[in-house]
């Protein structure tokens, strides 16, 4: 579990308002599809409170990316400090050739490496970089900026956060595909959450999770999601959450999602679902770390991924 969580920096609980950058998106997406085992599967992996925060944790890979990371130009984006704030502004280009767009600003209220452990606020506007590609003789610019806000406050022994975030993305449509596809696409996260227990290390000891709040993408469409009291501890069960649960919902359909780790621990990171109240066995493959790796389409960008998919795609 300490390897899935190095990404996943801590926190997550009770409802956002609206009107912000995501629900900008969010009030224009369709419901989604909730009917049938792959559409809960789909959102299993994304919804609980673990990975929402892990996925829209971009600024702590972004910063790196601006310096703090080997290779990186200290000069583009241009950086300025004064105390506790942080401001990064693009319009520029760095020397591996990518252009960095908008600004951030980030306000740390601990002491300490840049981490999602601090209390600490993001505040991203039109923040992001695009980079030319060339595929099948065709051009074009592979992008991604985010908007909106995400911010960490509290004690050492629990956190919370709010999230109002919406991603915007443009280029090839899938890594793998050799048809030169584009798409434009984007998603959106509007979700607060507390988490327990980050006094241990990260990825150490126990930790409870509990968040509601609207997620979702353009192509795939909005959910209404909470978790309640998800369990976290490697040493209980490496794989998946102890304990706990994430319900989903959209269209006028209920899925919930039961962690039993503790009872259940499986490699293939296996829960118990239900749709609609009728229980339905097992689903494998939803983990309580960061979620899937990125494409373009289906999830308007998986953010880690993303920024290193965008580094290969620019190569071909």
């Amino acid at each position: 579990m300490r390897s899935r969580w190095l990404a996943v920096v801590a926190m997550s609980g009770l409802w956002v308002g609206c009107g912000g950058p995501a629900a900008e998106a969010l009030n224009k997406y369709k419901a989604a599809s909730l009917a049938s085992e792959t559409d809960v599967k789909e959102w299993a992996e994304r919804s609980s409170a673990p990975n929402i925060y892990a996925t829209t944790n971009v600024a702590v890979t972004l910063v790196t990316l601006t310096g703090g990371s080997e290779g990186a130009d200290p000069n583009c984006p241009v950086q300025k400090k004064d105390g506790k704030t942080t401001r990064l502004t693009g319009g520029c280009t760095d020397t591996n050739g990518m252009e960095w767009l908008g600004s951030m600003e980030l306000v740390i209220e601990e002491e300490g490496e840049i981490s999602g452990l601090q209390n600490a606020r993001y505040t991203y506007d039109n923040f992001g970089y695009q980079r030319p590609y060339t595929c099948g003789g065709k051009t074009g610019l592979n992008k991604i900026a985010f908007h909106g806000t995400s911010s960490v406050t509290g004690t050492k022994a629990k956190k919370e956060f709010a999230i109002d975030v919406r991603l915007e993305s443009s280029g090839l449509r899938d890594e793998d595909s050799e048809s030169c596809d584009t798409v434009n696409s984007s998603g959106a996260w509007e979700y607060k959450g507390t988490v327990d227990g980050v006094d241990s290390g990260l990825g150490e000891g126990r930790q409870t999770w509990n968040g509601s709040g609207r997620i979702g993408s353009e192509e795939r469409g909005v959910v209404e999601v909470a978790t309640k009291d998800e369990v976290v501890d490697g040493s209980v069960c490496d794989e998946e959450a102890a304990s706990g649960s994430t319900t989903i919902k959209s269209g006028g359909h209920t899925a919930v999602i039961t962690y039993d780790g503790a009872t259940d621990c499986e490699e293939a990171s296996t829960v118990q679902w239900s749709l609609d109240g009728k229980a339905s066995g097992e689903l494998e493959g939803v983990s309580c770390s960061a979620a899937s790796g990125p494409a373009f389409s289906a999830w308007g960008v998986a953010v880690l991924g993303a920024l290193g998919l965008m580094r290969r795609r620019a190569r071909r």
